[in-house]
């Protein structure tokens, strides 16, 4: 027996010493940080529409809509800038989000460069969708590192939606909270592949529908019982006898999917589909959670596999007590803006 661990005569490993407290330290300054790096990134993009509505020999003309997030109440001061002369349509306030419509007109260059103001302070990214009058479509996806959009040039670009699909996953932290706790109630490689696969097919069962506008629901109930659903499983996972969840965890794992995918839908309500690619956008931006969610689970994974958590019982459950207390208080918190929205 060493002062880092030693061997029970049952065959399990008890660390001691300060290691396990470094260890716990360590865990509890990651989750922390990841913690305020989420709630920093705000997930929901700009969404910039350059419509192209003429085209002569000596000048172009475009319609631009631009739709900027409202963050923790207050917007963000985005404007855009092109090479062409601007004249404001209209603007309007809808679901939290600034939208400004203007006319652009091009005399002697056509459109060669759009940026936008003010993107190199904050953490958000900008969808681009461009339509012009033969037809052709480009998407791009421009963040605070590059606000400018150079037209002169080709730009090869990963789908957007794809892009936009894994930030969602990656960013949300709840729904990353919830997949943790999915893999806590299983144990053997087999279970974990039969719920990841039922909380795969829940979840994008209800995005088609929600997104496909054949169910809708308000988004902040829904937020707030994904919240109360972490909670649940947080409390379930720390029970020491049997409960429903650990019993069923492939029919926890569709329930619950099903309202998640409520939750990943409103991410595409923000930015909309194009119209002319639905289907495709969708299965893009499907295949994105998919992607984080896989990065994550292998991540968990391995971490439960480097530090040996299943032998250290405060180190194992500490994750558990955390993702509890963060669920409440969304819980409460989403609640509150629900029973009593004008305040706060």
């Amino acid at each position: 027996c060493t002062r880092s661990l030693c061997r029970q005569s049952d065959g399990s490993i008890h660390y001691r010493g300060r290691t396990t407290v470094n260890r716990l330290f360590g865990c509890f300054v990651l989750m922390c940080c990841w913690i305020s790096f989420s709630q920093a990134h705000e997930v929901r993009p700009a969404f910039l529409k350059v419509t192209e509505t003429n085209l002569e020999t000596d000048r172009s003309e475009f319609e631009i809509s631009f739709r900027q997030p409202q963050i923790n109440g207050r917007f963000l001061g985005l404007s855009v800038s092109t090479n062409c002369d601007a004249t404001e349509l209209s603007a309007s306030l809808t679901d939290g989000a600034l939208t400004e419509v203007f006319a652009l007109e091009c005399e002697e260059e056509s459109l060669q460069y759009i940026e936008v103001d003010g993107l190199d302070r904050t953490l958000i990214d900008t969808l681009v969708n461009i339509k012009r009058l033969d037809g052709s479509i480009n998407e791009i996806l421009i963040n605070g590192n590059e606000p400018r959009l150079d037209l002169t040039v080709a730009t090869p670009t990963v789908p957007v939606y794809l892009i936009i699909g894994i930030e969602h996953l990656l960013l949300g932290f709840d729904h990353i909270l919830f997949v943790i706790m999915l893999l806590y109630l299983v144990r053997s490689s087999w279970q974990i592949l039969k719920v990841v696969t039922s909380f795969t097919i829940a979840h994008s069962l209800t995005l088609a529908l929600s997104a496909l506008e054949l169910v809708q629901l308000s988004s902040a109930p829904v937020e707030a019982v994904i919240a109360g659903s972490i909670v649940l499983l947080a409390y379930e996972n720390l029970q020491k006898k049997g409960s429903v969840s650990k019993t069923f965890p492939v029919l926890i794992a569709f329930g619950f999917g099903l309202l998640h995918g409520l939750g990943f839908a409103g991410a595409v309500a923000e930015i909309g589909l194009p119209e002319e690619s639905q289907l495709i956008a969708l299965l893009l931006f499907n295949i994105g959670i998919e992607l984080g969610q896989l990065a994550i689970i292998a991540f968990v994974l391995l971490l439960l596999m480097v530090m040996r958590l299943k032998f250290i019982r405060l180190l194992y459950e500490a994750p558990i007590y955390l993702t509890g207390g963060i669920a409440s208080f969304w819980f409460l918190q989403r609640s509150w803006q629900i029973l009593a929205p004008g305040i706060g």
